[in-house]
């Protein structure tokens, strides 16, 4: 079989935390050594990004936009050169040798496959307890997982069910998306054929990795497959700082004039009912323990029970955005 080769981008900014597990990972891979170029795509890292790029043998490309991860994506996107881009962060570990075969065998078998998505987060024992939620959830942003607009499955869930599933495989769902459900992909373990991507908006100031698949879906390219494997996430971040910049982050949205994808669309009847359930929910308190009970069920961890603070926090970084602009 001839395999397609592949350009794995990774946006870089002192990133040595990680850095060297990730390369790791993605060098042991068993996929032809010859069909793979892994790109780090820096901000202007003062660490040692730079020796880990050399020590892994990885093309290290000064991108500017320090301040702009998403920029530096479609910097990756156009100094790649192979037919399959992934998208890989730099707190992103690969959980076994087989996961670039996992991610690129439906192409192999789909000629109009868009592209590949991990369809679950990987579970760390190491990683400190929100990492374990957010991984255990599938999202790290709860109100995304209310919307049904997650980029990963849940750990008490056992099948994708987000857009219209056309076939169901061993090792992969198949699914079509539309501009209405598509949820929150793009990033985190995706893969996509390169010329498809650069028919997107893919300009630095207009990349953001969730828009330029929506972009993909207006065009008319709408098939995907999530893969039934698992990506690690070793985000260093906690539940206030990631709080702070989802309000931060809805405060701007409407000064943002180059975004596509609307996260909560409040023309849509749909999201305006599941927003509110996610009000309700909370303030209730009763769903969200449910949902910890079902998850330590399924997956035992105490991190499921940081859901019930999870969205009171999320609640009040949402609410006071809104006050913020009205």
């Amino acid at each position: 079989m001839n395999l397609p080769s592949v350009s794995i981008i990774i946006p870089t900014f002192n990133s040595e935390r990680t850095l060297e597990k990730c390369l790791k990972s993605i060098r042991s891979q068993n996929y032809p050594k010859n069909r793979i170029e892994v790109l780090l795509i820096d901000g202007g890292s003062t660490d040692s990004t730079e020796n880990l790029a050399t020590k892994y043998n990885c093309r290290f490309v000064k991108g500017g936009y320090k301040e702009n991860q998403e920029a530096r994506k479609a910097i990756g996107l156009e100094k790649s050169s192979n037919e399959i881009v992934g998208y890989i962060d730099s707190d992103n570990i690969l959980p076994n040798k087989s996961y670039i075969s996992e991610m690129i065998a439906p192409f192999n078998v789909i000629p109009d496959l868009v592209g590949t998505e991990t369809w679950r987060y990987g579970i760390d024992r190491s990683f400190n307890l929100y990492n374990r939620y957010f991984a255990l959830l599938g999202v790290n942003d709860v109100v995304a997982y209310y919307l049904g607009k997650a980029d990963k499955i849940p750990w008490f869930e056992k099948t994708w069910k987000t857009g219209k599933i056309l076939s169901d495989k061993k090792n992969y769902t198949v699914v079509e998306f539309n501009e209405k459900n598509l949820p929150t992909v793009g990033a985190n373990g995706f893969f996509v054929k390169r010329e498809l991507l650069l028919k997107s908006k893919c300009k630095p100031d207009e990349f953001f990795h969730i828009d330029v698949v929506y972009d993909l879906l207006k065009l008319g390219y709408t098939k995907f497959a999530m893969v039934k494997n698992e990506i690690y996430h070793d985000t260093a971040s906690t539940i206030f700082k990631l709080a702070e910049r989802r309000k931060k982050y809805f405060v701007n949205y409407g000064t943002i004039s180059t975004r596509r994808y609307i996260l909560f669309d409040k023309k849509n009847k749909s999201d305006i009912f599941s927003l509110l359930k996610f009000v309700f929910y909370t303030v209730t308190i009763v769903q969200p323990l449910f949902l910890s009970i079902r998850g330590f069920a399924k997956k035992r961890d105490i991190a499921w029970f940081l859901h019930i603070i999870v969205c009171w926090v999320f609640l009040w970084a949402y609410a006071s955005a809104v006050l913020k602009k009205t």
